[in-house]
């Protein structure tokens, strides 16, 4: 099977595709993260943006029957293209696409209807009422979330409609096309071209000619005040839907002179900023973008007291609401134009109002509602030296594989440039893999900048789990600095190695809880020895589990190793797993096999994995002339199967945390002798012995050794007490999903940057 993800794939749609101007920014965002974005209207102008956009022929009115064409059509596109999520707008064009989005959703497909202003509304013609309310109110039953862009809408339908209801303060308004201001120069040279003077007075209303938009008011307003005040002028930028009704006003008004008909313009915002107010007549609104254009034009506003846009204008403060008369508009009208100090304080609470309503939130909350319905997974950065077969990696993989990544994805953090042994599953099962310098202390600086800059571009992560001992530390510290408010620290040893960078490691380690909100140890000795015995109190113990039904003692796979290495079923096996390094004490191992073979000369010795200290191994084994006796194999991914092959196992360690290795020994059924720095709780099958490094001598551990070799032990049944005991991946797996989730929910970071 391919492990390639499935392009996920969205559709907007609106009977009119001049609708694109406020889907275009999500839009563009949704293509910017990876998606494939389609989109359905009328077709009737170009759509931008996109990856495939399809005719399909909409009509406004409830009543043609050209929507079931689009219906037919639509329900077409939808079952062939598989689409994640589908969000619609516009009445009628919201209506075909959930009914024919129905079969869809049932199979998965998530439903987004945003309400640009329901067509009833208080004060609205009862027919309205008759036709809409009850279409909109069963459509209800089809959609997974419902936004309204006023609060009007938001508390009707959260109260009456059968869905999810959130309110989103209009589709946004991205600032920067306000950016730069005009200057003074650019707003005369704009004025010109329009037939204005320096001092004349300019009102603007955007918006497509209709009956709904009113415009009619307008040039009645206009009209009395003309009749003092020649110099005040009014543009109208807007299709004309009307066929010339309006021009035909004016010219019967006698106003012609002072109305500007733009037509449909893209330089609204140079237009605003070259105007001095902007007025708005409609009957009916959701939440105007062009009253917030204006308030981020910085412009006083006269509106009429309809719904939406009295959620925009505070009547004193930033504006004028009036009714719908044209004396009380004309009137508000005068009193900015002869009140200098008026206009400029209504600009400026204008323009403060406005941040309430920038596209950056609008993006947020969309994504939001988007990332919940497609259940993005929970991202957990681990950060580790590398992913490498050793004791802890190993175990983090256990856990990997063993958690729901649908839920929970496991991304990585490593401190070397070379390719990690786990590093193509890591990839295959949808982990990501960023690098970081190893740390040097004489180049600390440099690797804090480089750990703080990534934490800032990389937001994504609300937990941090560290598993770099006391080096763990420092990249929590620049988590810290970042704002990410779970940030772990995880302790996989008791003890340090002997050497120079001891003393080092031992400040670095007392850092950790100045950094870290949780404390994490593969035992209690573990957490002490690295936090302290106050931050292991409320630490938590991860046991390192494993998936014991991969250990199960199995016949034919230990014929089948042993096969492999050439041995023979007198050949009594001793094995050992683990890097070749100090702690894990490979001298003793062979020390206390050299005495073994004295006792039994068809002893065999099975060293599994790579290290530092490889090569001193080696001649060490040659020294001693036990070479055809010694069996090195190197780095293995079949560990599961080769300690099928042993007969005990073998790990006098210098110190440990709590070691996998262990765990699996057991599991496989396998007696074990351990030097006493292994905790005793280790002991879970009863075939475990604990020896000291100082009072046991290499002769006496080699004579523990050969107890085991008679003893009758049923391996088959040992994978079972290890689960018993805590050991179950499944289980350990379970516990550590928890403890994201449930951290994850109180990530105040997360909240703040949905």
């Amino acid at each position: 099977m391919s492990n390639q993800k499935k392009t996920k794939k969205i559709l907007f749609t609106s009977h009119v595709a001049s609708f694109q101007k406020f889907n275009r920014p999500f839009m563009r965002m949704m293509r910017e993260d990876g998606w494939e974005v389609h989109y359905a209207s009328m077709g009737e102008e170009e759509i931008l943006d996109c990856d495939k956009s399809f005719v399909v022929p909409f009509t406004r009115s409830p009543f043609k029957l050209s929507n079931i064409t689009a219906y037919k059509q639509l329900k077409k596109i939808i079952n062939q293209e598989n689409y994640d999520i589908i969000h619609t707008h516009t009445p009628m064009g919201s209506v075909v696409t959930r009914l024919a989005a129905k079969k869809a959703r049932k199979n998965g497909t998530k439903i987004i209807y945003t309400a640009h202003g329901f067509h009833f509304f208080k004060g609205a013609p009862l027919l309205n009422w008759l036709i809409y309310y009850p279409v909109e109110r069963l459509m209800a039953h089809h959609t997974d979330t419902l936004i309204t862009i006023n609060k009007e809408d938001y508390n009707r339908a959260k109260r009456q409609f059968k869905t999810n209801v959130t309110y989103m303060p209009g589709v946004g308004v991205d600032p920067k096309r306000f950016k730069p201001k005009l200057t003074t120069k650019q707003k005369l040279e704009l004025r010109k071209s329009l037939s204005l003077k320096k001092d004349d007075f300019v009102m603007i209303y955007p918006a497509e000619l209709n009956k709904n938009k009113n415009q009619t008011l307008l040039l009645h307003v206009l009209y009395e005040i003309n009749k003092e005040d020649k110099s005040v002028h009014l543009l109208l930028a807007g299709k004309d839907n009307l066929n010339g009704y309006h021009k035909k006003l004016a010219d019967k008004l006698g106003v012609a002179k002072n109305v500007h008909f733009l037509g449909y313009r893209s330089d609204i915002p140079q237009l605003l900023q070259m105007s001095d107010l902007s007025v708005s007549a409609s009957h009916r609104e959701g939440l105007p973008v062009h009253l917030i254009e204006a308030m981020f034009a910085g412009l006083p506003i006269v509106t009429t007291k309809c719904r939406g846009a009295t959620e925009l204008v505070e009547d004193g403060v930033n504006g004028f609401v009036v009714g719908f008369n044209e004396d009380e508009f004309a009137r508000c009208v005068k009193k900015i134009i002869e009140n200098r100090s008026l206009r400029e304080s209504l600009s400026k609470e204008s323009f403060k109002s406005a941040c309430n309503y920038e596209l950056s939130y609008a993006q947020n909350k969309t994504l939001k509602i988007y990332g919940k319905f497609m259940q993005e997974p929970l991202r957990i950065l681990h950060v580790v030296t590398s992913m490498n077969r050793a004791g802890l990696e190993t175990m983090l993989m256990n856990y990997y594989r063993a958690i729901d990544r649908s839920k929970i994805q496991f991304d990585f953090l490593v401190h070397r440039d070379k390719e990690g042994d786990y590093d193509n599953e890591i990839r295959s099962m949808g982990g990501r893999i960023y690098h970081l310098p190893s740390i040097s202390f004489a180049h600390l600086i440099e690797y804090n900048k480089r750990a703080c800059d990534f934490f800032v571009n990389h937001p994504e992560y609300s937990i941090v789990h560290s598993h770099l001992d006391s080096l763990s530390a420092l990249p929590l510290a620049a988590a810290k600095k970042a704002n990410i408010s779970t940030r772990i620290a995880h302790s996989h040893t008791s003890n340090f190695d002997s050497g120079l960078k001891k003393p080092i490691r031992n400040m670095t380690k007392r850092l950790i809880p100045k950094y870290a909100t949780d404390f994490f140890g593969c035992s209690n000795e573990a957490m002490e020895f690295m936090f302290g015995k106050q931050a292991a109190k409320n630490g938590i113990v991860i046991n390192n589990a494993i998936d014991t039904s991969k250990f199960t003692f199995n016949k034919k796979i230990r014929k089948k190793i042993r096969k492999e290495f050439s041995l023979s079923d007198s050949n009594f096996v001793v094995g050992h797993v683990g890097r070749f390094n100090y702690p894990k004490n490979h001298e003793f191992i062979i020390s206390i096999f050299n005495e073994l073979l004295k006792e039994e000369p068809s002893a065999k010795l099975l060293l599994v994995g790579d290290g530092e200290n490889k090569a001193i191994i080696e001649r060490q084994v040659s020294d001693l002339g036990i070479s055809k006796s010694v069996i090195m194999t190197g780095v293995r991914n079949d560990i599961h199967d080769i300690m099928q092959a042993m007969d005990v196992f073998l790990m006098p360690s210098r110190y440990e945390g709590l070691p996998v290795v262990s765990i699996e020994a057991q599991a496989s059924g396998l007696p074990c002798v351990f030097s006493d720095v292994v905790t005793t709780s280790l002991d879970v099958t009863g075939n475990c012995t604990f020896l000291s490094l100082s009072h046991n001598t290499s002769k006496e551990w080699s004579k523990e050794i050969l107890q085991w070799r008679n003893k009758s032990i049923k391996r088959n049944d040992c994978s079972n007490k290890v689960g018993k005991a805590g050991f179950s991946v499944k289980t350990e797996a379970e516990n550590i999903f928890n403890f994201y989730k449930n951290h994850n929910y109180n990530d105040k970071r997360r909240q703040e940057n949905p």
